[in-house]
């Protein structure tokens, strides 16, 4: 068996205004809009970024777990995540504080939950990234 290791692994994703004030991903066979809130000038019409920015850290931070149980074929039933993220006071606007706070309904090895958060922390690409900051850069493209 041959593995092919990839130093700079990418992953693209491409959005496409959608009205005055939003913009929409195609993922297979549903849109995903990003949009401004009606107070704010908005329609809307979908989350705002920054709401998907907190969606795609718990998201990332669940998919990571449930894989860390699967491999120790741990079984979670009815897990909940909520999300409680601070912003800051000063300008330029941005979330100071990220909580995530985990329960689940059932799972068949209680006593292992706490070290399944503790992988999923370690492993979630989202959680990394946020913890420990990245490189970013706009450019325009015609």
């Amino acid at each position: 068996m041959n593995f092919k290791l990839s130093f700079m692994a990418t992953i693209e994703i491409q959005l496409a205004q959608n009205s005055p004030t939003s913009v929409q991903l195609q993922h297979q066979d549903f849109p995903i809009i990003i949009d401004r809130p009606v107070e704010k000038g908005g329609h809307g019409h979908g989350l705002m970024g920054g709401q998907y920015l907190l969606t795609g850290i718990a998201g990332c931070f669940c998919s990571t777990l449930f894989a860390a149980a699967q491999s120790r074929e741990i079984t979670i039933e009815g897990l909940q995540v909520n999300v409680t993220a601070t912003l800051s006071e000063e300008l330029p606007k941005r979330f100071t504080k990220v909580q995530l706070d985990v329960s689940y309904k059932n799972t068949s090895h209680p006593d292992e939950f706490d070290k399944l958060l503790v992988i999923a922390e370690k492993g979630c690409i989202s959680v990394n990234t946020v913890k420990n900051g990245l490189n970013f850069n706009v450019s325009h493209q015609n």
